[in-house]
């Protein structure tokens, strides 16, 4: 029997959960706006990026993951600028990528509320 889901709802999932976890470290950085010293951080995408591209190996010995491995990482922004307080949160880019991360976990949910509204219109069909 077939997955009636398909393979949709977990990577758009998985896309959902990058995105809460990226909206958090943002929120972080913002609230961080006025604090001295400290270092805006940013989310490191290979997480993402592997899922997309699934890499098959020769020999297990090639590329170990270990399965305590977080997720995702966080990194110090390479492309923040340090201020008079050594504070290196610009909150003008921070705002953007605040905005840039909702609108695509929206299209996210919106993907996965047609794809429900899909089934349930097959499933209403076969009465």
């Amino acid at each position: 029997m077939g997955d009636i889901f398909g393979k949709i709802i977990p990577e758009v999932a998985d896309h959902m959960t990058y995105r809460t976890y990226r909206q958090e470290v943002i929120s972080s950085n913002i609230a961080n706006v006025d604090t001295p010293g400290y270092k805006a951080r940013e989310t490191a995408f290979e997480k993402e990026l592997d899922s997309r591209l699934k890499m098959t190996t020769t020999d297990p010995a090639h590329m170990e993951k270990s399965p305590g491995r977080p997720l995702y990482r966080t990194v110090d922004d390479p492309y923040s600028r340090i201020g008079n307080d050594s504070n290196t949160v610009d909150i003008d880019r921070e705002m953007m990528k605040l905005s840039q991360n909702q609108i695509l976990y929206n299209a996210s949910a919106e993907i996965v509320t047609r794809k429900f509204e899909g089934l349930r219109n097959v499933i209403g069909g076969i009465r």
